[in-house]
């Protein structure tokens, strides 16, 4: 359960001299998990505008914690003024390595309780330790490479678990808490602070948004519009100028970059289904710890400013998408790259040249930092539709699926239960195609390629089965969940693995003359028989593939095989 009132304070190491925070990143260090908590607990105590509070549960016990700011001193999300208030919420060490976003999130807050006046339209909510098992989980030898800090975190929880993959199956108790949390909080704005690799350049930060084709209409023309430039624009007036993130289209940054396209299992694709606008920063690896840390409170601060001067419109602008998202009859499902449409980008990099490797003497990639350069590159920001799918009025869903149920729960999700056994006409998808990947990826097989059909049929649901509508805040939500073949639907997790096993069997010796009675009195089903061994020389050769062939047009074929169980009625 979460608990909005009450504030710990721990006995920890002392921070705090003469009021002055000692910030571990001027010295190349990094606040440990018990330093943060320490000091925001002290900023709590000395400060009536921030709160600090224990708010679920995680993965390795600890618990996760909130630090909450608002002038109005109020605290619990039922209380606030959410007419006139712009909530920004930021999550802070998914991947504990990329810890830069702990201390600036510390610098922040006490930022803004010494600026409060400045922010009295905004209120600031941040979780300071996201990933606590990764994060005790400190080495100097966590982040190959990377400049600084000296000891920092490690990427997978106490689970080994990417929680920056768990957003739709939910497997940590991190992800649950969190859940709770972001819904209490309902914010306008959503900020996850990390560290970047795999190229190099010149900034020691860059940015993704929200995918704009993914996003609601009316929240992608206000953050195209407004937000990004205005973040762009005044961090470089800061003298801190940032890029889009170097999300790399082959192996340079010359070659081109492209638009992060983040699906539901990703935290800024999470809160996107709700009409959030995500927002990700990436410091870079190569640049020192404390460049990170403070180009990362730069852009905090400058977020900030932004919500506090837009509160009305953020707030409009959500209920207003809110209400498109009910009234609307189709999404897409799936995407894919545009590569014939791309903008055109002012990049600073390095000189790059191929060599040769001395440890494998294979070619390999050389950024020179001594030679910088500016060069022109290409920006694909747009991603096409490839698949969509009409709303149903309704899905029904079984209840002997709970963690599906409490998932949905956790959402706000409203259920009407079957009051008694039901016959129901509706639509049912089979699964036609399935291809899994052959290696655990995030604890679970995942499925990549799924293709269904649909059938419209009479299906016995049961006393305690649910229907869903999807007249409900949550349908977005529901639909990127529930339709098997949505990029991080619950199918594509193993949610429904069962469906795909066959449970009914046969003897060759009991359906022989089964299935002779059933092809001598049926001439279109011999045809299509005949036709079908005539054209698969493996089928042709084999006495029970023959027979199983037979089966499955009989009415002795399980219908429940690879139908997905949970109906669509239109």
């Amino acid at each position: 359960m979460v608990n909005y009132g009450l504030t710990i304070f721990f006995g920890l190491t002392v921070l705090l001299s003469n009021a002055q925070i000692k910030y571990p990143h001027l010295k190349g260090e990094s606040f440990t998990y018990e330093q943060s908590i320490d000091v925001l607990n002290k900023l709590a105590k000395g400060s009536p505008y921030i709160s600090i509070a224990e708010q679920g549960k995680t993965d390795v016990g600890r618990p996760l914690h909130t630090v909450v700011f608002n002038i109005d001193k109020e605290f619990n999300p039922d209380s606030i003024n959410r007419e006139e208030k712009a909530i920004l919420f930021i999550n802070n060490a998914i991947h504990p390595g990329e810890s830069c976003g702990v201390d600036a999130t510390v610098k922040l807050f006490e930022y803004l309780s010494m600026h409060r006046k400045e922010f009295s339209n905004l209120i600031v909510v941040a979780i300071p330790v996201y990933n606590i098992g990764g994060m005790l989980n400190r080495s100097k030898y966590n982040r190959s490479g990377q400049a600084g800090p000296a000891e920092c975190g490690f990427r997978g929880n106490y689970q080994h678990l990417d929680l920056n993959r768990d957003f739709i199956k939910s497997d940590a108790l991190n992800t649950v808490s969190f859940q709770a949390i972001f819904h209490a909080w309902k914010p306008h704005l959503f900020m996850d602070t990390h560290t970047t690799n795999g190229s190099d350049h010149q900034y020691p930060l860059t940015l993704i948004v929200s995918q704009q084709n993914k996003m609601n209409p009316i929240l992608a023309d206000f953050t195209y519009t407004k937000l990004e430039g205005y973040l762009y624009r005044k961090m470089a007036e800061k003298g801190k100028e940032i890029t889009p993130y170097v999300h790399l289209v082959k192996n340079t940054p010359q070659e081109g970059i492209k638009d992060f396209l983040e699906t539901p299992r990703y935290s800024s694709g999470y809160v996107n289904l709700f009409n959030t606008i995500g927002l990700i920063s990436e410091a870079h690896k190569y640049a020192t710890y404390f460049d990170r840390v403070e180009y990362t409170y730069e852009l905090l601060r400058t977020l900030c400013l932004f919500s506090n001067g837009n509160n009305n419109e953020l707030v409009r602008i959500k209920k207003l998408a809110d209400e498109s998202d009910r009234n609307q009859s189709q999404f897409a499902l799936n995407w894919t790259l545009d590569t014939n449409t791309a903008e055109t980008l002012n990049f600073m990099g390095f000189e790059f040249s191929m060599i040769e490797s001395e440890v494998t003497g294979l070619p390999m990639r050389k950024f020179n930092r001594v030679k910088k350069q500016t060069f022109q590159i290409p920006f694909y920001r747009n991603y096409i539709a490839t698949q969509g799918v009409s709303v149903p009025k309704f899905y029904v869903i079984p209840q002997c699926y709970p963690k599906v149920i409490s998932m949905l729960k956790r959402q706000g999700t409203e259920f009407i239960p079957l009051s008694k056994d039901s016959t129901i006409l509706g639509a049912m998808y089979y699964v036609d195609v399935v291809e899994t990947s052959k290696t655990p990826y995030e604890k679970h097989f995942l499925h990549k390629i799924v293709q269904v059909s649909e059938q419209y049929q009479q299906v016995r649901f049961y006393k305690g089965d649910y229907l869903v509508a999807l007249d409900q805040p949550v349908r977005r939500f529901l639909v990127e969940t529930l339709e098997p073949t949505a990029a991080d639907a619950f199918f594509r997790w193993n949610f429904f693995d069962n469906v795909l096993q066959q449970k009914e069997w046969f003897s060759d010796f009991a359906f022989e003359p089964i299935a002779k009675e059933l092809l001598g009195s049926n001439p279109q089903l011999k045809s299509e028989f005949e036709e079908a061994k005539e054209n698969d020389s493996a089928l042709r050769n084999n006495h029970m593939a023959q027979l199983f062939w037979v089966f499955k047009r009989s009415q002795f074929y399980e219908p429940e095989h690879k139908r997905y169980p949970i109906m669509r009625v239109f």
